[in-house]
């Protein structure tokens, strides 16, 4: 590795080891912006955007989009980063640090592995892609490559859940006893994206809104459920509610839940033997927590951030990509990972099956 064309101090332009190329890497990381490329207009991909405003040294150099007129008129609104209608194309020639994938579910896999063969980490939306096999093969892939990759549990970023794992690891509520959370949501149909609840993109509200609920389960009991008992309602294609409760033994449960089609409780809420953490009001972007021991003291945390929130999710990646992490330590590969598996395991006992599941089948059997 040369450093000539980075912006350190008191390196020479001599070769470098590899210990000193990292120390290379990190320095210079931490001496200019972060370039990112944003894949998809929509309003998921406006609202990580605008999130990206309150991040110093993050820059939106590229955005790619079917549609040249929709990729104009999304570049105008933020600074005007170079507009790609063709996905591979701007991989090759933006010189980008990091691409972000705000598209539908279905397409997730194939641009992940496409830009991870170009060497281009990534920061993918919820849910990664759309089965346990392939989250093994992006995270393997990632691996093989030296990339870093992270699906995009944003909610795991914000300060209010970072004080909730901290008072857990501290023991402040002691054992941790019992989850509840739910997002359960009832969208304008006018003004809402369709697709995620369509079987052709791989949708449905446990995979959409419900894996935020499962994530929280997860971050108090990361061990894999004994149990997992659900319930859920179609739409015809794929649960547009969905209700999850699961028993990790020893009497510690959790209930998670998700729909598309009714307005519920918004906090989340975290027993322990010794108190009570509850954090919201909207669990999934949270600006407040709060905890309750049972001896009457109380302790609140509070950030009433602004933007969207998204700048937290921005930083740890970027914190991440200056350490030469290949995950981040918010939302491990391995966290990813165990969500996919409780969630594949609920859709598939209630008989919903995704394309992709046909794939893996017909390449289990070596069929054509």
């Amino acid at each position: 590795m040369i450093c000539a064309n980075y912006a350190t101090e008191g390196v020479s332009d001599r070769k470098l080891d590899g210990n000193e190329a990292v120390f290379c890497f990190r320095r210079e990381r931490m001496k200019r912006e972060f370039k990112w490329a944003v894949v998809g207009t929509g309003y998921i991909t406006n609202r990580f955007v605008q999130g990206m405003r309150a991040v110093k040294n993050a820059d939106l150099s590229a955005v790619v989009s079917r549609s040249r007129e929709s990729g104009k008129g999304f570049s105008e609104k933020y600074g005007n980063p170079d507009v790609y209608t063709d996905y591979e194309e701007m991989l090759d020639k933006a010189g980008i640090d990091i691409v972000y994938l705000g598209i539908p579910n279905d397409r997730h896999y194939s641009y992940i592995m496409t830009a991870l063969d170009r060497g281009i980490p990534v920061l993918s939306e919820k849910p990664l892609v759309d089965t346990v096999q392939q989250t093994r093969e992006v995270f393997r892939k990632a691996d093989e490559k030296g990339l870093f990759l992270m699906e995009g549990m944003w909610t795991r970023c914000f300060p209010a859940v970072r004080k909730v794992r901290q008072w857990i690891a501290e023991g402040k509520i002691g054992d941790p006893l019992s989850v509840n959370v739910s997002f359960d949501i009832k969208p304008d149909m006018e003004d809402w994206q369709p697709w995620k609840a369509e079987l052709a993109h791989s949708g449905g509200s446990l995979r959409d809104v419900g894996i935020y609920s499962v994530a929280v389960a997860n971050m108090v009991f990361p061990e894999v459920p004994k149990t997992v008992y659900s319930i859920h309602h179609s739409n015809g294609e794929v649960d547009d509610s969905c209700r999850l409760f699961m028993d990790y033994g020893d009497g510690k449960s959790a209930y998670a839940a998700g729909a598309f089609n009714q307005l519920g409780d918004t906090t989340a809420r975290i027993t322990g033997a010794d108190g009570r953490i509850s954090f919201g009001p909207e669990f999934w972007d949270p600006c407040y927590a709060l905890l309750e021991l049972n001896n009457g003291i109380t302790e609140e945390f509070k950030d009433p951030f602004t933007e969207t929130g998204f700048q937290y999710e921005i930083m740890a990646v970027q914190e991440a990509l200056m350490k030469g992490s290949l995950e981040c330590a918010d939302f491990t590969h391995k966290e990813s990972l165990t969500v996919a598996e409780i969630i594949e395991q609920a859709r598939k006992e209630w008989g919903i099956h995704y394309s992709a599941d046909n794939e893996m089948e017909k390449r289990e059997t070596n069929q054509p």
